[in-house]
């Protein structure tokens, strides 16, 4: 395993243990915007994590040559969910949906629901950013097919945000029950505003590592030569 591996298994690994303790669980019983921090740190620093962090090849790299052909041939049928459109609207879907029905209110009042419902952006942000990292076993999309790809993902958080912070009345009840209904707009205002500069940034900053990623490797080894050596100079 390469450092770089290790050091996404760490971020994964120490992120999820830090937005699901018992404090953090408790400021997002009583806060929409800490419940937004909560999950926004699930889809954009988790699930990216996870992904860079190539479990398939750790996967490889234990089990024999047998079990991996057959968990290939098992999970084949699912690599269809990691096509761009696909990943991107399951994960504008479950934004939408989990922000505008009961589920939300319901997984405030009941802990099961509740973990199912991280479990779920779990999900979501994982296929979110497969296109992205293209972690085997899949193919890698080319550099211009990922740069599309998140400038349209850009204005998707921005435009929930938009939703949530437009609301003339508390969107969850829980919430006004506990702080009142004056503290819990507010409350949905600064959320919002978590959604659309948190979502956003970190969406920003892949396309420009991507953009950037990508010159590199379309610079000719020759002249990436040439500038090495003329630093050295």
């Amino acid at each position: 395993m390469s450092r770089t591996m290790l050091a996404c298994w760490i971020v994964a690994a120490g992120t999820l243990a830090i937005v699901l303790s018992p404090v953090v669980d408790a400021r997002a019983d009583a806060s929409f915007a800490w419940h937004m921090v909560q999950h926004l740190a699930l889809v954009f620093i988790v699930a990216p994590a996870l992904v860079a962090a190539r479990p398939f090849q750790v996967f490889t790299a234990v089990a024999s040559k047998p079990v991996v052909a057959r968990t290939v041939r098992a999970t084949r049928w699912t690599h269809g969910l990691a096509h761009p459109a696909v990943a991107l609207f399951v994960f504008v879907a479950v934004m939408w949906a989990t922000h505008f029905s009961g589920l939300y209110e319901l997984a405030l009042e009941h802990t099961w629901v509740h973990a199912a419902e991280h479990a779920l952006y779990l999900i979501a942000g994982v296929l979110f950013w497969l296109p992205v990292f293209a972690a085997p076993p899949l193919r890698p999309l080319a550099y211009p097919a990922r740069l599309l790809y998140l400038f349209v993902a850009l204005p998707q958080g921005a435009l929930l945000a938009l939703a949530l912070s437009g609301a003339r009345h508390v969107l969850y009840p829980h919430y006004a029950s506990v702080s009142g209904v004056a503290t819990a707009l507010a409350d949905q205002s600064n959320a919002a505003a978590v959604m659309w500069i948190g979502g956003g940034l970190v969406t920003f900053v892949a396309f420009l590592v991507t953009l950037s990623v990508w010159a590199v490797r379309e610079t000719p080894e020759e002249s990436r030569a040439g500038n090495t050596s003329v630093r050295r100079a």
